[in-house]
């Protein structure tokens, strides 16, 4: 099976179904993460691309999505979250072996649990947990000017793959985008 690659930001309500659902819509593929920042795309670089009725749809719809896959999702209390600190947490996470250990709870505080991870004393808490290290020390590494960097280099790497949005998934150069999407990822895998 090939490898798919996954493009999210923990922001995005359709990134956490999609996160998910990954092992269950596709067993046994390997999976390689990568974190981007939505707001430094083009898309959403100049806000929220979307009028108050479509978020207002679109946010019942996520909901509706959740329900039918049978994926606990609660609402946060301040919506549009800012995925920021998470995501550079995350590259934090990876280069430390504790990834496995981050990645799925720092998705379910924002999308589970009603925890503000926009905040960067959160999101610290979260790391610090899966480093198995103090607040601080987690805060000290996720705020380095080499994480920030990256995070930006990534992301402008991805907008440069064609990325507009999260989730995104590639196989090879295959480009697939949406939680919905699982089945066309799966047939692509092991083609």
């Amino acid at each position: 099976m090939k490898s798919v690659a996954f493009y999210f930001d923990y922001a995005s309500p359709w990134a956490y179904l999609a996160n998910e659902l990954l092992n269950r819509k596709l067993p046994g593929a390997p999976v390689t993460y990568h974190p981007i920042y939505l707001r430094g795309l083009e898309t959403f670089s100049k806000g929220m691309p979307y009028t108050g009725a479509k978020l207002v749809y679109l946010m019942r719809d996520i909901a509706r999505c959740a329900e039918h896959e049978g994926v606990t999702m609660v609402a946060p209390p301040s919506f549009p979250l800012d995925g920021l600190a998470a995501l550079r947490a995350a590259l934090v996470a990876q280069d430390s072996g504790a990834f496995d250990r981050y990645h799925r709870a720092a998705f379910r505080a924002g999308w589970q649990e009603q925890r503000d991870v926009s905040k960067k004393e959160v999101v610290a808490t979260i790391l610090a947990s899966a480093l198995g290290s103090t607040e601080a020390v987690a805060m000290e590494a996720m705020t380095t000017p080499a994480i920030k960097d990256r995070l930006k280099s990534t992301t402008a790497q991805a907008e440069l793959r064609g990325v507009f949005g999260a989730p995104t998934f590639f196989v090879g150069q295959e480009m697939f985008w949406g939680h919905d999407r699982f089945d066309y990822v799966a047939r692509e895998a092991v083609k």
